[in-house]
């Protein structure tokens, strides 16, 4: 099974990964760690069906501009049955490789429980840093630490039970071999938090 197949099928089952009332705890001490988003610019690759992004159209508020998307056809065909009427939310069918970013344009990207689930990560952040705004930051979020959320994981059928999410420290090392610096983070057994932006330099390695 492929994992857009396995995510269309959570789409419409009885768990089709909405927020918990534990986990409303959590989303508001991620939006903490956020800061004040009224106004920006948000993309949100991998949105599902849209929990976060009903926050995140609320955080940015009228003048803001949120761009939810997602491989799995049922995700985003539930997520603009629950959300299509906000009018600052763009949401769409997309792939991180598909989809239409504009250079310098985007003030946050987040990666809300998705980042486990690419193949090359190292590509993601490639195909990321360019369309951040001066001042933009990327976010890796999930609402369980690393060590948790691959124990999750593991219980889960394929295509999604080898998926992990690497440790705070790969993590750190990754963003870095990939022009980004490290402003925050955190990783601990109920939440993975890593804030970085593009890093002024980048080493390219020639000579």
């Amino acid at each position: 099974m492929y994992k857009n197949e396995f995510f269309d099928r959570v789409a419409v089952s009885d768990d089709p990964l909405l927020f918990t009332d534990a986990d409303r705890r959590k989303v508001e001490q991620l939006k903490q760690r956020l800061g004040d988003l009224a106004g920006m610019r948000v993309i949100e690759p991998g949105c599902g069906v849209g929990p976060l992004t009903e926050y995140l159209s609320n955080w940015v508020g009228p003048s803001g501009r949120v761009l939810a998307f997602d491989a799995s056809p049922g995700m985003v065909r539930e997520c603009r049955r629950r959300l299509g009427h906000l009018r600052n939310v763009e949401i769409a069918e997309a792939t991180m490789e598909t989809v239409q970013l504009r250079p310098a344009t985007w003030d946050l990207a987040i990666l809300f429980r998705v980042f486990p689930h690419f193949d090359d990560k190292g590509a993601i952040l490639r195909r990321l840093r360019p369309c951040l705004a001066p001042g933009g930051r990327l976010v890796i979020a999930n609402l369980e630490g690393s060590a948790r959320l691959n124990t999750l994981h593991a219980g889960f059928s394929e295509p999604v039970r080898h998926d992990r999410m690497p440790c705070l420290r790969s993590t750190t090392r990754l963003l870095e071999e990939h022009g980004f610096q490290v402003l925050s983070a955190t990783d601990v057994d109920d939440e993975f938090f890593v804030q970085a932006s593009p890093a002024q330099k980048v080493s390219t390695g020639e000579q």
